[in-house]
């Protein structure tokens, strides 16, 4: 029964008792000090960094943003290339020289238009003149055979090039002869994928390290950029509409230093600006590189103040060691031949430069200017804490402090008492009002 009465006791305690402020005024230099630098430096807080600094006086908006892309440069290539053809059932090397051939954007720019992203190509393989028919299947592994029932008719092995016609032929390829594979019903020749292309470039032979359109690194991107702030009703554009002079835009460059409005890139300059990377190690494979315009606009002050600002990244690991690079595949018919459907593969190798827009505005506000005062106010509390906890457990005199802060006050017995020696066990029935230190 004891032990269900003083959890009855202690119930009792924790519903009937009323706890109630006592201010005490402790007369130290030191705790005054204190207490008033804890003060300031909380106060600092709230109005240097939670309303001056972040700006904690405005309303935000998150802009919409609408990007629009345009690159111009001229390449110039000369390729001789060699690729496998079938003749009465014997595989020969033909040449297909190419001759000057001159590359504008609508060339190398695939596809000719894509919101926020821009594919240039800066290297290549092309597997010339294919046409639908019969042919070896090449590069899959799968497709090799020692006779004529492992080719299911009809089948596609993964990865593969065309469908199985049953058959299981010789070859090609020379590097191949050592092993049969089967026949597709496919365009032939299979393309051969793989860096460098066989031929030759203004009398060159292609190697490993070889970039054929190396003259990309002067294409310019012209970047369109109009964002929409929809709570305040506003709109920017990267585009300086009162520019005094009104060729601006034909003649200059982007520069952080010089030119660092100008929305017209070159590409020397964006890769000379992204640590670790170079335009040929790019371009040699393709790689994705990110454009970031970043938006901070204060509506506060004139519209014509809130200016972006661009940066750059490579976004793809060109030390990865499976499928590192970029590159997509395009095909170029031949129309000229109504007897024959004839094509060029090519296997296109270039950067893609995705757009990423990151844009606010700020305008003042009355609500979060309130919000954030009052917030930062209640930290205030925090000054009276830190010196009550001082008071109490540091002070050589805490023990004077603690018996002029808690008083026990019992109205059945009739008692003041201060609380030296008073502290007992918890399961105890004396309770302590706790009070407040100015």
């Amino acid at each position: 029964m004891g032990k269900f009465s003083k959890i009855g006791d202690a119930v009792a305690s924790a519903v009937f008792v009323y706890n109630t402020s006592k201010l005490v005024n402790i007369r130290s230099s030191l705790v005054g000090v204190m207490n008033r630098f804890i003060q300031l430096l909380i106060l600092g807080y709230i109005i240097g960094y939670a309303i001056i600094y972040s700006k904690g006086y405005q309303k935000f908006d998150d802009g919409l943003s609408s990007v629009t892309t345009k690159v111009k440069g001229i390449a110039q290539t000369n390729l001789s290339i060699d690729y496998p053809v079938t003749v009465q059932g014997k595989t020969v090397y033909r040449t297909l020289d190419q001759g000057p051939r001159t590359w504008d954007s609508a060339d190398y720019i695939h596809p000719a238009e894509e919101y926020d992203a821009v594919f240039i190509m800066t290297n290549m393989i092309l597997t010339p003149l294919q046409v639908q028919g019969k042919c070896p299947e090449f590069g899959v592994i799968a497709a090799r055979c020692k006779n004529d029932s492992e080719c299911d008719v009809g089948k596609i092995r993964k990865n593969g090039h065309g469908v199985m016609t049953g058959k299981c032929v010789k070859p090609d390829r020379p590097a191949s002869a050592n092993y049969s594979v089967c026949e597709i019903q496919a365009w032939c020749p299979v393309e051969n994928n793989e860096l460098p292309m066989q031929g030759t470039n203004f009398g060159k032979r292609l190697t490993t390290k070889s970039v054929i359109f190396d003259e990309a690194v002067d294409f310019t991107i012209f970047i369109k950029n109009t964002v929409r702030f929809p709570k305040f009703g506003e709109s920017v554009r990267n585009i300086n509409e009162e520019h005094g002079d009104p060729d601006y835009l034909k003649g200059c460059l982007y520069s952080r230093d010089e030119h660092p409005l100008c929305p017209i890139f070159s590409l020397r300059t964006i890769f000379a600006e992204i640590p670790g990377t170079t335009f040929n190690d790019t371009a040699l494979k393709g790689g994705v590189i990110a454009i970031k315009i970043s938006w901070d606009c204060n509506l506060d002050f004139d519209k014509s103040e809130c200016v972006p600002k661009y940066s750059f990244v490579r976004i793809d690991d060109p030390t990865s060691k499976k499928s590192p690079g970029y590159n997509i595949r395009i095909a170029q018919y031949d129309i000229s031949d109504i007897t024959h459907e004839r094509r060029t593969l090519i296997k296109a190798y270039g950067i893609r430069f995705v757009i990423l827009v990151d844009a606010q505005a700020g305008k003042f506000d009355i609500v979060p200017l309130l919000r954030n005062f009052g917030a930062g106010l209640g930290l205030l509390a925090l000054a009276t804490v830190l010196c009550d906890i001082c008071v109490l457990y540091f002070l050589k005199r805490r023990q004077l402090y603690r018996d002029n802060k808690y008083l026990y006050v019992d109205p059945e017995k009739g008692e003041n008492q201060q609380t030296e020696n008073k502290f007992q066990d918890s399961n105890d029935n004396t309770n302590y009002a706790m009070f407040s230190n100015e």
